[in-house]
């Protein structure tokens, strides 16, 4: 009985262990998943800024970009699997992207040189920073 007991303990903690390391390989997969999403979407911003002058070419092109990165999709990931300090920096980071973003629309001659775009691009990367420590400190 005794062999018995320590044989289903052992398995036990075993299962918990493998557990827990699938799920943390699962949100650092989700992490990477959601600041690729992120870096995407910004460095194609910034590609739309230096090719496009047509404004309204160049706000849908900002559109097409945000969707075709997936970065909402992952925010939506984020909001169900992560915990609330991730998720509130995640929020963070996503809200100044999106405003650097519409940017696009309300800032027709915006520039690499303008002031709105590099305090933009400071805020987006300082929160983008910010949710990076929270993710580490989470795994």
């Amino acid at each position: 009985m005794l062999g018995i007991g320590a044989t289903l303990l052992v398995d036990r903690v075993r299962y918990r262990r493998e557990q827990a390391s699938r799920v943390q390989d699962a949100r650092r997969d989700l992490y990477t998943r959601y600041l690729t999403a992120l870096t995407e979407s910004s460095s194609s911003l910034r590609l739309i800024i230096l090719r496009e002058t047509d404004p309204a070419v160049r706000y849908q092109a900002a559109l097409d970009a945000f969707r075709d990165s997936s970065v909402l999709t992952r925010r939506y990931e984020i909001n169900l699997q992560a915990p609330p300090a991730v998720r509130e920096k995640s929020d963070r980071a996503y809200r100044l992207l999106r405003r650097w973003r519409d940017l696009l629309e309300t800032r027709p001659d915006l520039s690499l040189t303008s002031a709105e775009y590099l305090e933009g691009l400071e805020q987006f990367h300082e929160a983008r920073k910010n949710l990076q420590a929270a993710m580490r400190e989470n795994l």
